[in-house]
């Protein structure tokens, strides 16, 4: 099945999303509300349509604060092995880990990865099964101490491109 897209997404999109996550049950009719003190005219109808379009490309992503269940959140950043396959060996280890974010790209690491953990004895064995995988170079990581979420930067509407942009 071919992976879908959202070509459109726009401003209209990143104030509804806002709003959802600031407010999972607000009315549509609040939205279009907000919508239109924006300057943006939009039906209630419209906004169904458009919530329903946005939920297609949205995870449920339920987030437990670690620090009210005492668990750690571990944070490792991957390099790996000069080696042909390397990448691909040590994204599959690290997906078959209790990590519940992994990501590959480009920049300093070439994997990142995020787990919660019920001690530090079990991060220093999760950091130690990482250290040892042949396609393992180096592992730098941390235990989150203090953090700070504001869901409001998530989908920072200032760095959206508009279409003339793209």
């Amino acid at each position: 099945m071919a992976k879908q897209t959202f070509e459109s997404f726009d401003d209209i999109d990143g104030v509804i999303l806002q709003t959802l996550a600031e407010n999972p049950r607000v009315p549509y009719s609040e939205i279009t509300d907000t919508l239109a003190d924006l300057g943006y005219e939009m039906s209630s109808e419209g906004v169904r349509y458009r919530v329903d379009k946005i939920i297609e490309l949205t995870t449920v992503f339920f987030l437990v604060d670690p620090r009210k269940v005492s668990w750690e959140i571990l944070r490792v950043a991957v390099s790996t092995a000069d080696t042909e396959d390397a990448k691909d060996e040590a994204f599959d280890l690290l997906c078959e880990q209790p990590f519940w974010h992994v990501s590959r790209g480009v920049g300093t690491y070439d994997i990142y990865a995020v787990g919660s953990l019920p001690s530090l004895e079990k991060v220093d064995e999760l950091v130690t099964t990482v250290r040892e995988a042949d396609s393992v170079q180096k592992v730098d990581y941390i235990v989150v101490t203090e953090r700070n979420q504001d869901m409001t930067q998530y989908l920072n509407m200032d760095y959206l491109l508009s279409p003339e942009d793209a």
